[in-house]
């Protein structure tokens, strides 16, 4: 009967172990789980990044590329009304080839024109004969101009260009530059209408995918330019929604990304920005965060179905090993080792080691002036290190960390045991306590300097703790009290942070 009631006792014993067990590995699943999920979910938020990043170059490059063309075409312009070719009078046509020969039907120009210093129009490559110069005095791109000498290429806020001679009723930015006299004065300026549809044309080429957009915005938060294309927001003024003044001090950087909810559309975005170099522009791309994230949510999906049918899996298997355990609970069986050698690291086994300690200690009693020193050791973190790597990993990693204590052991008398697991003692006979640390300190940088990759410890490598212990004959009456006050010490460096070296408190 207590036989039976031992077994059954057994049997319930096993019955825990295993809930426990098999709870462990549902939960270690779910962990990876959720780090891999968490990690693709960094890889695709970057992957959108940078994707997002290489359009918003291609547009600046484009814009940049078209600028630095139209600012040479402007200061052709201003040359060659400064400098009339030859000494002939040239007639008006041939003064207007001379002038706006090379421009006057170049694409999405509206119009080219040169305003004296008095704001009236000298030459305008749409201006026809007789008609009335207009004056512009009072327009910022030539203020600015007329009040800096530094200005430099100025581009205007979108406008409608509705008089004659500036072309048709289009939306177009004008880009001026100042003319200077020979003293260096204000001598007027060079303005050129660039029609809006450029920026729609370019951008219009870019894929942005469902949802996806495309602007172009003064950092003072006027609307050149958006895709798909809105004529209700072009030109206009920003600057006071609650977005921009949100995002104000990102667009201080010359780049940068950001998530963010469209006041036009309520569409949650990727927002990555860059700026237009020698310009107030900034080119923003939005992509959608339900494209981005759509292939990943699948992945989301999948995952979660794959743990319940793991859970399933795990409940009937539970199920049936219970019913094996009862069958086979009365069978247990001992392995003894029979070789000295450790069968994965190659050091000594565990019973060859605490012989070898045993024959120490008879040597320090036979002999007074005797000592030794034991070292224990422990892999950090080793048990994280398998459920990231696996055991097969593990184990490699043992054979590495057997091999560095092997490698550093410079005495014949030294050796080195597998004491169980992942733990390793060695025995450093004739060896006094700041030798047997000195060992020890050796021992944990080697192991540190194999630069053994760890993801999952705060190292990011793989690392050892060492007890120390030295054969104090006032304290230690047999040689597992040497032992017993290494692990101790081991626990202390463990405790301390591991990677590190202690010395047990009675040395």
């Amino acid at each position: 009967m207590r036989l039976g009631e031992a077994g059954g006792n057994k049997i319930k014993q096993l019955k825990k172990y295993l809930v426990v067990v098999l709870g462990i590995a549902m939960l270690m699943v779910i962990a990876m789980c959720a780090s891999t999920l968490y990690q693709s979910y960094r890889q695709t938020r970057l992957g959108a990044v940078d994707n997002a990043g290489n359009v918003t170059l291609i547009a600046q490059r484009a814009i940049s590329r078209n600028m630095e063309v139209l600012s040479l075409s402007l200061d052709t312009l201003a040359y060659r009304y400064q400098h009339p070719l030859g000494a002939a009078r040239l007639n008006d046509a041939q003064r207007y080839a001379y002038l706006f020969g090379s421009t006057a039907n170049v694409s999405h120009i509206s119009v080219m024109a040169i305003i004296d210093a008095n704001g009236r129009v000298q030459a305008s490559s749409r201006r026809r004969q007789g008609d009335a110069a207009p004056n512009y005095a009072d327009r910022a791109y030539f203020t600015v101009h007329r009040d800096s000498a530094n200005a430099g290429l100025y581009v205007s806020k979108p406008i409608l260009a509705n008089l004659p001679n500036l072309g048709n009723d289009v939306r177009v930015v004008v880009l001026s530059k100042r003319l200077f006299n020979e003293d260096g004065s204000f001598g007027g300026i060079v303005v050129m209408a660039l029609n809006l549809s450029y920026f729609r044309e370019l951008f219009e080429g870019l894929s942005l995918g469902a949802d996806g957009v495309i602007s172009l915005y003064s950092d003072d938060g006027v609307a050149y330019m958006r895709i798909p294309y809105n004529e209700q927001i072009i030109g206009r003024d920003l600057s006071g929604s609650s977005n921009f003044q949100r995002i104000q001090s990102a667009l201080r950087h010359e780049e940068g990304s950001f998530f963010a909810r469209a006041n036009s559309d309520g569409v949650e975005r990727l927002y990555t920005f860059r700026r237009i170099p020698d310009s107030p522009l900034i080119v923003f791309v939005g992509y959608a965060e339900q494209a981005i994230f759509k292939n990943w949510r699948k992945t989301l999906y999948a995952v979660i179905i794959s743990l319940f049918i793991f859970a399933l899996l795990l409940a009937y298997l539970l199920s049936h090993v219970r019913q094996e355990l009862r069958r086979r609970v009365t069978i247990e069986r001992r392995l003894e080792e029979l070789a000295q050698t450790d069968g994965l690291t190659g050091l000594l086994n565990r019973r060859a080691l605490d012989e070898a300690l045993q024959a120490a200690w008879e040597r320090c009693r036979r002999n007074l002036n005797s000592t030794f020193s034991v070292l224990f050791i422990d892999v950090d973190y080793f048990k994280p290190y398998n459920d990231t790597y696996g055991h097969k990993l593990g184990d490699g990693v043992l054979q590495e960390v057997a091999k560095t204590i092997s490698d550093n052991l410079p005495r014949h008398t030294d050796c080195a045991g597998r004491y169980g697991g992942e733990e390793f003692v060695v025995l450093l006979e004739l060896t006094d306590t700041e030798g047997a640390r000195l060992m020890a300190q050796r021992l944990c940088d080697a192991v540190y300097s194999r630069l053994i990759v760890h993801a999952s410890s705060p190292l990011r490598v793989v690392t050892i703790s060492v007890g120390v212990a030295t054969l104090q004959r006032a304290h230690h009456h047999r040689v597992e009290d040497v032992l017993n006050a290494a692990d101790a010490a081991l626990y202390r460096a463990k405790r301390d942070g591991r990677n590190a070296v202690r010395v047990s408190m009675a040395d």
